[in-house]
């Protein structure tokens, strides 16, 4: 009877150890810098202690900011438009207005040609410079960056709580040289009520469709390199192509990113990071203890004074 007894209590503590509760490594990290203020291209070098399994940096500059790493939405002040253009060939008495841009908040979102000429569209391109004929393939010229809230003149009032899709019009016409047109930049940025200005899309972000109206047999195409059509020769048939965007939200920005400085398999002990304008950040380091239950983080922020 002892023996069972002893039995029976040693399986209950056995019991109870198994069910105690398992817990993450307690983390205990402190980053601190050498000094508060540092020049602007002077190299900040912050001293870690605590050895964290994962370790995390936000500068505090913009697009790398702890306190918006979650934002998803914010309120545009305003729209701001760039792009950048290339042409090649094709003559200006012969090919007038090859290419165009126009916008729509009105656009079905059905990429076939008859819903593009039944849509409003409205051809916004003189607020904007294009390229004249290069003699080289590597000159673009800038189109200014035009605020969209401001072309009431040109006929579009901008929404902002509605979606927004831009196109590049080409018109060729068969009988002469025409035009090759390259998009190598296409930069969509809001300037939030907070005075803070986030990209909306870029060129490949944008997600350009190709539309051919008139049977065209040249399409724009996207690569790497950027937005292109190709024009041809003379004896190429007319072209009327439009390159569409994709459903823009004006009001949809991308959550700030931090860097990931280290995983469990190594050990940082000071982290060196160069701020190249004058202002005040408040830097911040997240450190994560991480085991198969669970996860212990901890935020330490630094802020930094940088002068000229």
């Amino acid at each position: 009877m002892k023996r069972y007894i002893s039995f029976t209590a040693l399986l209950v503590l056995f019991v109870l150890q198994s069910c105690e509760k398992k817990e993450t490594i307690p983390l205990n990290f402190e980053v601190h810098s050498d000094k508060n203020s540092y020049k602007a291209g002077e190299p900040v070098t912050f001293q870690i202690s605590g050895n964290p399994d994962q370790l995390t940096f936000f500068s505090g500059e913009e697009g790398h900011k702890y306190a918006y790493r979650e934002r998803t939405k914010a309120v545009p002040h305003a729209v701001t438009l760039e792009f950048a253009s290339n042409r090649r060939y094709g003559s200006d008495v012969q090919q007038p207005n090859s290419l165009r841009l126009l916008v729509s908040q009105r656009f079905s979102g059905i990429y076939q040609a008859d819903a593009i000429t039944e849509s409003e569209w409205v051809d916004i391109t003189d607020a904007f410079t294009l390229s004249g004929i290069q003699a080289n393939d590597a000159t673009y010229t800038p189109s200014g960056q035009v605020d969209l809230s401001k072309l009431a003149a040109l006929g579009f009032n901008l929404d902002p709580n509605a979606l927004v899709y831009f196109a590049f019009k080409y018109s060729g016409h068969t009988g002469s040289t025409q035009p090759r047109w390259w998009i190598n930049l296409f930069s969509l940025n809001t300037l939030t009520t907070e005075g803070i200005n986030l990209r909306i899309a870029d060129l490949q972000s944008a997600g350009w469709t190709s539309i051919g109206l008139q049977n065209s047999s040249v399409f724009w195409l996207l690569s790497t390199s950027g937005l292109r059509f190709q024009g041809g020769a003379a004896t190429i048939a007319s072209n009327l192509v439009w390159a569409v965007s994709k459903p823009l939200d004006l009001t949809s920005v991308t959550p700030d990113k931090g860097v990931a400085l280290k995983n469990m398999s190594t050990r940082m002990n000071s982290y060196s990071y160069t701020f190249t304008r004058a202002g005040t950040y408040e830097v911040t380091f997240v450190g994560n203890n991480i085991n198969v239950y669970g996860e212990n983080p901890s935020v330490k922020t630094v802020n930094i004074e940088i002068i000229e």
